[in-house]
């Protein structure tokens, strides 16, 4: 098939690429960055051109992109965007009903809210890891005495709006959110935040924006419930990393610095393809709490871990529990309280702790490769 792949640098395109062409694709790449992703004509006029030079089966792209579905719908051509955030921003769903889109997402919860809402082009598929190009890296001596550490966290901690979004509150909403905070970090597997979003609740706290003469402020469900998960997130990420670091050898890579309470060493970023495999590979325990807003799928960071042939420890997710078994595949935890009691247990048992790094590595080279799960896209959108 002839593939227009539509790319703006996320981190899969050259695995997603590679495979595509390893099976015979032929594929032509369209990169631009969009100042807007719902308008803009000069992408227009470009994407039309490509369009006339050639005849292509279908457009490819890495996350979903609404201009880019528009413009395929209008000319008449699938698109198949694989995404890897979760959850969607919210107006993105009302690009979803050209019949042109298929959409697919790791979460399958995610996945099922769509369609029940009506968006039949929406479609569960989990992500995949690229071991063939990770097999294939080599680390100097120094490279990995680098990277040796008890317990690594790559990633980011999450900045929340929502101290902001709060501010105007009366104390009975901050108190309420609060409470759904506390709840929701002691419960692993179910996301319940936008079931206690009452429209009630939402009228009581955009009205305290009303009150202030901020009438272009206007809160929704779904809005909300993301603020509360990333604050959610930030604060479970951070206790899990200082309570680490308290402990253990522990490492924090990422492109936003922090200071934490306790002896983290903050490395700064990895590069994803050529570094961070290697923070994987060499660390003993690659912590790894899911982002709150993600309700069952399995993130590609987990997925990345097991690939180099690191030892997950995550919290527990649904669909990572059905693909991986744990204490043999990966470590879960159901409370953070397990999560200490877990690793202390593994940095203490390195003959099981390797075991569980080849199990993972063998578990994903079986069933999230790219050349199954892109076979399982084109079937869905009845491709050659």
């Amino acid at each position: 098939m002839k593939i227009l792949f539509y790319d703006m640098g996320s981190y899969t395109y050259r695995d997603f690429l590679y495979y595509l062409e390893k099976a015979g694709h032929h594929c032509r790449t369209v990169y631009y960055h969009f100042p807007d992703k719902f308008e803009d004509d000069f992408f227009e006029r470009r994407f039309a051109g490509y369009l006339k030079e050639d005849s292509y089966d279908a457009v490819v792209s890495v996350n979903f992109f609404p201009l880019v579905a528009k413009l395929c719908q209008k000319h008449h051509i699938k698109y198949l965007s694989w995404c890897y955030d979760s959850p969607l921003e919210e107006r993105l769903k009302n690009s979803f009903p050209y019949e042109t889109n298929y959409i697919f997402l790791f979460d399958r919860i995610e996945v099922e809210s769509y369609r029940a809402a009506g968006y039949t082009q929406v479609f569960h598929l989990p992500l995949a890891v690229n071991t063939d190009r990770l097999d294939t890296l080599t680390f100097t001596p120094s490279q990995t005495a680098s990277y040796r550490a008890d317990v690594s966290f790559v990633g980011h901690l999450y900045d929340s709006p929502l101290e902001a979004l709060l501010y105007p509150a009366d104390d009975y909403c901050k108190g309420f959110v609060e409470g759904m905070i506390q709840a929701q970090l002691r419960v692993y597997g179910y996301n319940f935040l936008e079931d206690l979003i009452t429209e009630e609740f939402l009228e009581r706290l955009n009205s305290s924006f009303r009150k202030m003469g901020q009438t272009s402020v206007s809160l929704n469900r779904r809005g909300l419930s993301y603020a509360i998960a990333a604050q959610i997130t930030h604060l479970e990420r951070t206790f899990l990393i200082e309570q680490m670091g308290e402990l253990y050898d522990t490492r924090f890579y990422s492109t936003r610095p922090y200071t934490f309470s306790t002896p983290v060493r903050s490395c700064g970023p990895v590069k994803y393809h050529t570094e961070m495999p290697g923070v994987f590979r060499y660390s003993r325990l690659n912590l790894c709490p899911t982002l709150k807003s993600i309700q069952s799928g399995i993130p590609l960071r987990s997925l990345d871990i097991m690939g180099a042939k690191g030892v997950l420890l995550s919290n527990y997710q649904p669909e990572l529990a059905e693909s991986f078994e744990d204490g043999r595949d990966a470590i879960l935890y159901g409370s953070m309280e397990e999560a200490f009691d877990k690793a202390d247990f593994y940095l203490k048992h390195d003959e099981l702790r390797q075991e569980i790094a080849l199990n993972g590595y063998r578990r994903v080279c079986e069933d999230f490769g790219y050349p199954d799960k892109i076979q399982q896209m084109f079937q869905t959108a009845e491709l050659g």
